[in-house]
């Protein structure tokens, strides 16, 4: 075939290659990361990666990241193995600039995307949605939450959020989880039992001015099951948000039983009543 034989063409796609591979080679690597890190900060994080790379078409991939609180920079909130940044392009010309990420945690995989404003106004993200898959909570020990300490099971599900553009505080948002095959630590025995051993679980929960309502919260097991409604009031520094959840702890089988519980404190700190 004749363009097979066009010099021209071979030449265009030559130079192509050359010029990417010098863009690659010459990318301000340790500049890009610096310049995440300190935009972090900005919003009251403290981010580290390994190491940092171009990723075709137009954005970067992080290698062994942890992010942490500012507020309490020894507590490790997430530690990611990979998670790759893509620009939208197109939405450099509307209101708010898009990010699309994908990456992988505790054996697990996660996708979304994240808007900000343009000009910015904040650091925060304006919306956001995020989708998981296979997580592995027994890898997922946050040490500033021991309200999930010790928790086991797979995760996925997704989460939904967006901020009233005329206050930029107010929010709305949902979440939906699904765990299969876990258990759940108990801080007091409860009739012989010292966890929650569940085969399958949902949570579902709305996000609106500042607070999140769960609308479902059940875990099914072969011994017991477990029943909570409520509401997690939303503070400023996230690990102090309050809790007020109530609901029954039930043993399944023959030896049948019923007790209320109610769940206060904050995610830092919970406390947890029988009744």
């Amino acid at each position: 075939m004749r363009f097979l034989k066009n010099k021209i063409l071979w030449l265009t796609i030559y130079s192509t290659g050359v010029t990417f591979v010098f863009l690659y080679l010459l990318f301000p690597s340790v500049l890009v990361k610096e310049q995440l890190e300190a935009t972090a900060s900005l919003a009251g994080f403290i981010l580290r990666a390994g190491a940092l790379r171009p990723s075709l078409p137009l954005g970067v991939k992080l290698q062994d990241l942890t992010l942490r609180l500012s507020s309490k920079p020894a507590d490790v909130i997430f530690r990611g193995e990979l998670l790759d940044l893509q620009v939208n392009p197109v939405s450099m010309f509307r209101k708010h600039k898009t990010i699309h990420f994908r990456g992988k945690a505790y054996r697990g995989i996660f996708d979304g995307r994240a808007g900000f404003f343009s000009p910015p106004q904040t650091n925060l993200p304006v919306e956001g949605k995020i989708n998981f898959q296979d997580i592995d909570l027994a890898r997922y020990s946050p040490t500033g939450f021991p309200l999930f300490k010790g928790m086991t099971g797979l995760l996925r599900g997704s989460v939904f959020y967006i901020i009233d553009e005329a206050t930029n505080q107010k929010s709305a948002g949902t979440l939906s989880i699904y765990l299969n095959r876990g258990a759940y630590p108990l801080t007091e025995t409860f009739l012989g039992m010292n966890r929650i051993e569940f085969d399958r679980g949902e949570i579902q929960a709305q996000l609106k001015n500042g607070s999140v309502t769960l609308t479902k919260f059940e875990f099914y097991g072969t011994r017991m099951n477990c029943l909570l409604n409520g509401s997690i009031s939303l503070a400023d520094r996230l690990d102090e948000s309050r809790l007020n959840l109530t609901g029954v702890l039930e043993i399944v089988g023959k030896n049948k039983a019923r007790m209320n519980i109610t769940v206060g404190g904050t995610l830092a700190s919970p406390s947890f009543r029988y009744i």
